[in-house]
């Protein structure tokens, strides 16, 4: 699979004009030797969509770990978000393909005097740095002079049981209705 960042890619908007939004452009190889494309655009004008692209294993511990299906990826806009901060858009990898919507969004938190943030500017992905069964992602931020791991760590978790009262089913009982109807004879 390959992941081509455009981050001067311009757009037309509504109204014609062109603006500057970036663009990932997607290339998913198939098991029949072709390939698949498809496109992500960014969200804001002179934000640099697609600067920098970092995958990210199999964030979400769906399956789609890139063996098979597409892995999770972050794609940053290191002057996008409030103040021109910087912003990574977290995509999760499905079946068909890339999710064309970010399942989160990550913001640049800090205030430069001469420069900004540039949040994002570089990215680092698919390490388990904290040895926990998943996968981090540490961001750049060149105009602040700082690195942040973000660690990720399940949210829920599910531990589901059967309870089945009568533990022992008597086959010779055909006692079992449904309402008035006789599901048993």
């Amino acid at each position: 699979d390959l992941f081509i960042g455009a981050p001067l890619f311009m757009d037309r908007s509504s109204d014609g004009k062109l603006q500057e939004v970036g663009q990932v452009t997607i290339c998913l190889q198939r098991a029949s030797g072709g390939f698949q494309m498809a496109k992500l655009n960014g969200f804001e004008i002179f934000a640099r969509f697609g600067s920098s692209i970092a995958p990210l294993g199999d964030l979400d511990q769906d399956g789609f770990n890139g063996r098979i299906m597409i892995l999770d990826i972050a794609v940053a806009a290191p002057y996008g978000g409030e103040d021109k901060r910087g912003l990574v858009y977290i995509y999760n990898g499905r079946a068909s393909g890339l999710n064309a919507i970010p399942s989160q969004i990550l913001e640049g938190q800090w205030a430069a005097r001469t420069m900004p943030p540039s949040f994002g500017y570089s990215l680092k992905g698919a390490t388990d740095v904290d040895k926990n069964g998943y996968p981090d992602l540490i961001v750049g931020a060149f105009g602040v002079d700082t690195a942040v791991l973000y660690r990720a760590r399940p949210v829920i978790r599910v531990n589901a049981a059967l309870e089945v009262n009568p533990t022992i089913l008597n086959p010779e009982n055909k006692a079992c209705s449904l309402g008035d109807v006789k599901v048993s004879w």
